[in-house]
Parts: C-alpha cells; structure tokens; sequence
C-alpha cells in the first residue's frame, strides 16, 4: 500500500485520502492558452499496485495538476487540469 497524505473528499463512500497531483492550478496556468480539465474513472486492477502514485509522477513529468482517488467500487477516479496540449497528452 502507498503512504498517501490525508485530505478532505467530498463523497459517500468511506473516507480514503485524495492524491493532490502537481503544484498547483497556477503552476498550470502560467503558461499562455486554453486550459481545459478532464474528469476521469480508470477500472481494472488500478487498487494496491501504486496506481496514483504513478499517476502523480507522471502528471509532474508533464505538468497538470489534479487529484486522484480510490472510490469504494475499486475503481480510480480523478480530474487532471492544465494548459490543453499538455492535458491531451
């Protein structure tokens, strides 16, 4: 299991800790052009193979931000925000 830190989710399902990606919105935005955010759920075996944690590193390498979390169904549901190259990618 991947130590993750804790933070609020607004959600029904049992509390688990929410995956911020990134450094933030404006660290996204400083680049010029369109931003664009994109809600996502990733099914299959995507719980206890370190799933959000490659998520972040690579959200990191391309330069978005977001969250990713476990929901209770055993999928992985996120949202990724940043310039929309970058997001597409």
């Amino acid at each position: 299991m991947c130590p993750l830190p804790l933070a609020a989710a607004a959600v029904a399902a049992p509390r688990t800790p929410l995956r911020l990606l990134g450094r933030g919105l404006a660290a996204a935005m400083s680049t010029a052009g369109p931003l664009k955010s994109v809600d996502y759920e990733v099914f299959g075996r995507v719980q206890g193979v370190c799933f959000r944690m490659y998520t972040e590193d690579e959200a990191k390498k391309i330069g978005v931000v977001g969250w990713v979390k476990n929901t209770s169904k055993g999928t992985v549901t996120g949202q990724v925000q940043g310039p929309e190259e970058k997001v597409n990618s």
